[in-house]
């Protein structure tokens, strides 16, 4: 029996993310949401992230000054909103409870988190003033338009775009077993169709070891980019 299931497909922190997503969910017919974002992250960021934030802000002019940078370049320096957008939570969480609420429908964190806890445990780390300097003096990541004009161009089958490190094959798998009980249980309750978002990088086609999309056997017109 074919998945009741559509895959929204984000860039991680874009800051014009939520807007987009909000107005996709609210487009499509659904009856419960899944978020690629664990139970224990959205528990530490609540948690931990505005005084993580703090620290980092406080770290700032001595991370400045050791990078050989002013001030007012830090605060405006990419690596800067980068950091603080993960320690805050993700749009994709935030944009989809909305959506759920206003809909009357479960809104589901379905990610992994013992895996999230390996990776959280660097956040304090990070806000240290050396690592905050490392932060200012490395090679900016590519921002979300960029990104987003790559996964465009990948999704929609032309090169000259470098692809993505292929996909924990673990990991997809666990999450595409979660994503069938979850679809089951949902059509079995009335509840379907489902709709999952997380990173694009799910929904591409022919990846080795095969992606999330590929995995469920999404067709493309349910596999979408936000």
């Amino acid at each position: 029996m074919e998945i009741e299931l559509y895959i929204l497909g984000t860039v991680h922190r874009d800051p014009d993310g939520g807007p987009r997503l909000a107005r996709i969910l609210a487009d499509l017919p659904w009856n419960l949401v899944s978020v690629e974002v664990s139970a224990y992250a959205l528990s530490f960021r609540r948690r931990f992230g505005p005084v993580l934030w703090q620290r980092a802000l406080a770290s700032l002019p001595e991370a400045a000054r050791q990078a050989g940078l002013s001030l007012g370049q830090a605060r405006s320096h990419p690596a800067l909103a980068w950091l603080q957008a993960y320690l805050e939570q993700p749009f994709e969480w935030t944009a989809s409870l909305a959506a759920a609420r206003a809909r009357g429908a479960p809104c589901l964190a379905l990610d992994i988190s013992a895996l999230s806890r390996r990776l959280l445990t660097l956040a304090h780390e990070m806000v240290e003033v050396a690592n905050l300097a490392l932060l200012l003096t490395s090679p900016a990541p590519a921002g979300p338009a960029l990104e987003l004009k790559r996964a465009r161009a990948l999704l929609a089958g032309r090169g000259g775009w470098p692809r993505p490190e292929p996909p924990d094959a673990l990991r997809e798998a666990a999450l595409a077993r979660r994503l069938t009980r979850l679809a089951a249980a949902a059509r079995r309750l009335g509840r379907g169709p489902l709709v999952h978002v997380g990173g694009w990088q799910h929904l591409l086609a022919g990846q080795a070891p095969p992606s999330l999309a590929d995995r469920l056997g999404i067709p493309t017109e349910r596999r979408i980019l936000v």
